[in-house]
């Protein structure tokens, strides 16, 4: 259970960041920019960088909504643990793994990381923005992992899979009117839930 009295086992990212909107709403619009705005990456491979930068936190809920997002956009989860296990064997394009080896250490050992580093990304094809851009998806997903874990909420596989398709279909904006439907969304999860566990 969360550590929170105005959390639940049912709680996501929204009921942490509605709770704190004045600090924490301008997040969404960040997150929509950076997971959804133009780019040279798709939306399944800033999904599979979320999923492996929140494995190598072992952020429950984040690990698990991300995989699932990942998923619905067509990556295996099996990629993520295989990154997880070992970024050289994993089935991933030669020229993707060091952004991975890039955002490892930019999470387990930021202050560690070289020129060298960089240079690895843009000698394996990827500019100063694309390696920008991974820079900024492993901060967000850090920050959420911390955010998440912090507050206790860990989640459950029915609920990362009602997140994650939100997450597919409509992206990381919340509606101004999030506030008026909770209610609604609650009842949504629990009705998932139940027919998760039948």
């Amino acid at each position: 259970m969360p550590f929170f009295k105005h959390l639940n086992e049912l709680s996501d990212i929204t009921d942490i960041t509605w709770n704190d909107r004045k600090r924490l709403g301008p997040l969404d619009k960040a997150s929509q920019q950076i997971m959804r705005g133009k780019s040279n990456f798709t939306h399944a491979q800033k999904e599979l960088f979320a999923a492996y930068v929140s494995g190598l936190n072992a952020c429950s809920f984040c690990y698990g909504s991300h995989v699932a997002v990942a998923e619905n956009f067509g990556v295996s989860p099996k990629i993520v643990e295989d990154l997880l296990e070992d970024i050289t064997s994993a089935p991933v394009k030669n020229n993707e793994k060091p952004l991975f080896s890039y955002l490892k250490k930019l999470t387990l050992s930021a202050s560690k990381l070289t020129q060298k580093d960089a240079d690895d990304v843009f000698n394996a094809g990827w500019s100063e923005e694309d390696l920008q851009e991974v820079i900024l998806i492993g901060c967000l997903f850090n920050f959420y992992n911390r955010l998440l874990d912090g507050h206790g909420v860990k989640g459950n596989k029915a609920i990362y899979h009602f997140g994650a398709d939100h997450l597919h279909k409509k992206g990381y904006s919340v509606p101004w009117f999030i506030g008026l439907i909770k209610g609604l969304i609650k009842k949504s999860k629990l009705k998932m839930l139940q027919e998760a566990e039948v």
